[in-house]
């Protein structure tokens, strides 16, 4: 692995940066996308649309900017730590398993809100993609490509997990060896 770390340590430094860049991209441009929305809830004039848009807005905030944020910060902590003698992994880098499981868990959640709508047929509310002039099935076909891809996030977050709660520990194995 050293060897490996020592050929692409330009490309590797380069990731890292990328990754920092990145997770800072999307933790200030998540509050600055938060006070931008926010300034047009008062056009809101129905109770139950504001409460469902502000909602939307801070899991919007916490599943499209916050975690995804942590979790570049987290893969340009790991980058570092391989690129650099530290004795301890930083602090963020030690969660991030925990962090992808928490992620994960809380994608889960948020498909959970299933309603058994006309004549028994699931359907997830997602308001926000749902049209009223639309058939059931057309609506389907809107909340399919949601479906698919947050399944395929919640898996990936389960493997990233698992590679990283296996793979920090034989780092630091590898760095006391040499």
């Amino acid at each position: 692995m050293t060897q490996f770390i020592e050929k692409h340590r330009r490309l590797l430094q380069a990731y890292c940066l990328i990754a920092r860049g990145l997770g800072l991209v999307l933790l200030l441009g998540g509050v600055f996308w938060l006070f931008a929305i926010l300034g047009n809830h008062w056009q809101i004039q129905d109770e139950q649309r504001q409460i469902d848009f502000l909602l939307y807005v801070i899991s919007s905030l916490v599943y499209d900017f916050v975690i995804p944020g942590f979790l570049a910060f987290a893969i340009g902590g790991l980058l570092d730590y391989l690129l650099r003698p530290m004795k301890k992994p930083p602090l963020i880098l030690g969660m991030t398993d925990k962090l992808c499981y928490i992620y994960a868990f809380f994608l889960i959640f948020k498909m959970l809100p299933l309603r058994v709508m006309h004549d028994g047929i699931l359907f997830v509310n997602l308001r926000y993609l749902t049209i009223p002039e639309l058939s059931e099935h057309a609506q389907l076909l809107l909340v399919q490509p949601v479906l698919v891809t947050t399944i395929v996030k919640i898996l990936l977050l389960i493997g990233i997990g698992m590679i990283l709660h296996r793979l920090l520990p034989v780092i630091e194995e590898s760095k006391t060896l040499v």
